[in-house]
């Protein structure tokens, strides 16, 4: 059985469970497949759950991140792909929810705490894989669920609250100290790049994972 299957699985068994119940799970639609480049993988990308807040545009999703398309979400991937000397064949990209909720769960967080062990167990499995791959992080949602509630991707970025800038001290979240037990590298999603700190400093942070990766110091 593949991961999607498993995803399906999963997915049939949250909806009946009464902590769905504020925002229920969309059985109308399919589980969405893992997007695979289809060279050998070097990168991973990890996105919290396909539920965009365009409902008709929903139906149109077939690949995580919808990466199988040219879109603006596809040319920052490039973008990051480039800066690490890879390209989007060599990127596995899934999200930790596979399913759609009936609404962006943005503001039922709390759902997705409670839906959170059963699909990080079905995650671990899936990226067993690829133990040794560095792995980048799309959108505070996903800080916040494999952290703490008030994780920030700016946090990551040495964003300096009094300058508005970042002081260059740059990190990334260790194994041992999120629930996925695995170092990751927090990006803000997208739509966040229209935000002056996060333009300005991407190729910033970039380099520093660029680094981090190429030294094989990531403890």
């Amino acid at each position: 059985m593949d991961i999607t299957e498993k995803a399906e699985q999963l997915r049939d068994k949250l909806k009946a469970r009464k902590d769905s119940l504020d925002n229920p799970i969309d059985l109308d639609l399919p589980v969405i497949d893992p997007f695979n480049g289809g060279g050998k993988i070097r990168l991973i990308i990890l996105g919290q759950d396909p539920t965009v807040k365009n409902v008709a545009s929903r139906s149109h999703i077939t690949k995580t991140l919808n990466l199988d398309k040219n879109n603006a979400i596809r040319s920052y991937v490039n973008q990051i792909c480039q800066a690490l000397g890879i390209s989007i064949e060599n990127i596995y990209a899934t999200n930790i929810f596979k399913y759609f909720y009936t609404r962006p769960p943005a503001t039922t967080m709390h759902v997705l705490y409670y839906h959170l062990p059963e699909n990080l167990t079905l995650l671990q499995e899936e990226l067993s894989d690829f133990e040794k791959l560095p792995m980048i992080s799309l959108g505070e949602p996903v800080i916040q669920l494999l952290t703490h509630a008030s994780g920030k991707v700016r946090k990551y970025w040495d964003y300096n609250l009094k300058t508005g800038e970042t002081n260059g001290c740059f990190s990334f979240a260790k194994a041992q100290d999120n629930k996925l037990l695995r170092d990751f590298f927090p990006f803000p999603h997208q739509p966040s790049l229209r935000k002056v700190f996060y333009k300005e400093n991407l190729p910033n942070y970039l380099s520093f994972m660029n680094m981090k990766i190429n030294l094989e110091i990531l403890e």
